[in-house]
């Protein structure tokens, strides 16, 4: 049986961007507090969980606003030299790249999962449906059939 609503399993409405945004706003809150000790160091770190966590609970599409509000972010404070936009080495770069890339197949996997999901409720709540039909439809047969002999 195909399913065609399996992509409706994560929340309608803008709630999820707004929890994209604030979710965005902890992780570069908890990373500059952080910024002394860290430097330089793990400057994705926190915004990928971030992105993680909302494309769990709210789908890839605010998961992708977590993605590209984090990356002028995290290249703008974290990356040094601090508090500019000049470009950056090709280390820098690399880490950028394996950023996106870890985000988009975490992402893309995290998505695929809760499709699955939602797919193997919807077809166990179609089977418990079509389940009680035929008992019910069975159940007045059988008492047709009994008024029937009489």
């Amino acid at each position: 049986m195909q399913i065609k609503n399996v992509k409706r399993w994560s929340p309608p409405g803008l709630q999820g961007y707004a929890f994209a945004v604030l979710g965005v706003f902890i992780a570069f809150c908890v990373r500059f507090s952080l910024h002394t000790f860290l430097q330089a160091n793990l400057p994705m770190t926190f915004f990928i969980v971030t992105t993680i966590i909302i494309a769990l609970i709210y789908g890839y599409k605010p998961s992708l606003l977590t993605i590209a509000l984090s990356i002028p972010l995290a290249f703008y404070y974290f990356v040094p030299p601090f508090d500019s936009y000049e470009l950056p080495t090709p280390q820098d770069g690399f880490v950028f790249i394996s950023y996106i890339l870890i985000a988009c197949i975490a992402v893309g996997i995290i998505e695929w999962l809760q499709r699955e999901r939602y797919k193997a409720v919807l077809l166990s709540k179609v089977s418990d449906s079509r389940y009680r039909l035929l008992a019910q439809t069975s159940s007045q047969l059988k008492k047709a059939q009994s008024h029937a002999e009489i």
